[in-house]
């Protein structure tokens, strides 16, 4: 096990001093998908696109007022995890969050801090709850992020607090 570790170890290194900036770059606006794939998600490059959702009602209506008489007393899937980190590496082990069914409401309280539980909350299943636990909510948003759904094929969307990690992952699709 520790010539793994330590391999791991190297490895690390290595794919670090491949990627020659320090910084991750800031883009003002959504690149098109052929761009974007080119130049971020071909080369395994982070960035961070500025303005890409400003356009969404979402981003004016979803006070937790609006969300709790939208969906409040809805029970949805929630994830809890210990640090906000689900499908990652704890300490020596791979995890994945904690599934819970609870109200919309409750999972609000949580977020806001009215209720202190533990663990960090968040709303999320890996082909989106929106579409099949929140449909009264899909007027808020567009139905796909046309630049990254035409790059990667996929839709997914994520509700919870700062320590939430946001991953877009590649996936497969069989027909």
């Amino acid at each position: 096990m520790e010539s793994v570790k330590k391999r791991l170890a190297e490895f690390s290194v290595e794919a670090h001093d491949l990627y020659l900036n320090r910084s991750v770059p800031y883009l003002e606006e959504p690149p098109d998908p052929l761009h974007f794939y080119r130049d971020w998600i071909g080369p395994n490059k982070p960035c961070i696109i500025r303005n890409a959702f400003s356009h969404w009602p979402a981003l004016s209506r979803w006070t937790p007022d609006y969300l709790r008489e939208k969906v409040g007393s809805k029970v949805i899937s929630v994830a809890v995890t210990p640090n906000g980190y689900a499908d990652a590496v704890n300490g020596d082990r791979f995890v994945m969050p904690e599934e819970r069914r609870m109200s919309f409401s409750s999972v609000l309280d949580i977020i806001e801090g009215k209720v202190q539980q533990q663990g960090v909350f968040y709303v999320q299943k890996q082909c989106s709850n929106l579409l099949d636990e929140l449909p009264e909510l899909t007027d808020d948003v567009e139905p796909h992020v046309s630049w990254m759904s035409d790059a990667l094929g996929l839709t997914c969307r994520w509700v919870g607090v700062y320590r939430v990690s946001l991953l877009w992952k590649y996936l497969t699709r069989v027909p």
